[in-house]
């Protein structure tokens, strides 16, 4: 992972990610809220919940409105999207955030939910297996993670036709040749994964119980239990 290259491109469009997410996400209700209501259904005593790849805390927000108890870690390597999660979270007292690389370590014992939300499709396939090794190891039995993300199709001819109908929704989606351009300059350094693949390996980091929740498209959300 060419961690320069993302820091770069994550500080430059932290003011205008929010705006962007619904242009570049066209499932964002069922993905970042509804998906992610299940959780309620598990557990609703996380205490120690922790964001990779955190971003501005849209993701944090949302589970924010499910556990309002908790203690919330978010890291991230991009500074300035963490500014910007402070000030969304100014005056509550149950926030830390960290600029870090959560690929390196996770910071933080005894987790009780680990999220992330469109970050890990920029890792290797060894870093990617390191940190679920990582993930797995820093949860307390039954511990939650639950990762929203973009994934490859099994089959070319498919995802090749989820490609397309996804550029041609950007192109309709009011926003600027030069969003547009930064946004295929950030896809550039995707190293995504077929969902299968994904669940194999979590399931080789230790967790039994893994299942794709949701999905739509390119987009899904895995849902692993310790």
């Amino acid at each position: 992972m060419d961690i320069n290259k993302i820091q770069e491109q994550f500080n430059f469009i932290a003011r205008k990610y929010d705006n962007q997410r619904k242009c570049f996400i066209p499932c964002y209700d069922d993905f970042y809220q509804r998906s992610i209501s299940l959780l309620k259904y598990y557990r609703d005593d996380f205490k120690t919940i922790v964001d990779l790849g955190a971003g501005t805390g849209l993701l944090t927000k949302e589970i924010y409105e499910l556990y309002p108890q908790a203690h919330y870690v978010l890291i991230d390597i991009s500074k300035d999207m963490l500014k910007i999660a402070a000030e969304r979270f100014k005056g509550l007292n149950n926030f830390e955030f960290m600029e870090s690389d959560y690929v390196e370590d996770i910071p933080v014992e005894n987790c009780d939910l680990i999220c992330s939300a469109l970050s890990i499709h920029h890792l290797e396939n060894n870093d990617k297996a390191a940190l679920y090794n990582t993930i797995y190891k820093k949860l307390d039995k039954a511990g939650c993670f639950i990762n929203l993300d973009q994934f490859v199709g099994e089959t070319e001819t498919i995802n090749n036709l989820y490609e397309e109908w996804w550029q041609n929704y950007i192109d309709c989606s009011g926003m600027s040749p030069e969003e547009k351009s930064r946004g295929r300059e950030r896809r550039a350094l995707d190293k995504e994964n077929t969902i299968r693949e994904t669940i194999k390996l979590l399931k080789s980091s230790g967790f039994e119980t893994v299942e794709c929740i949701y999905g739509f498209m390119k987009f899904g959300v895995i849902m692993a239990i310790k």
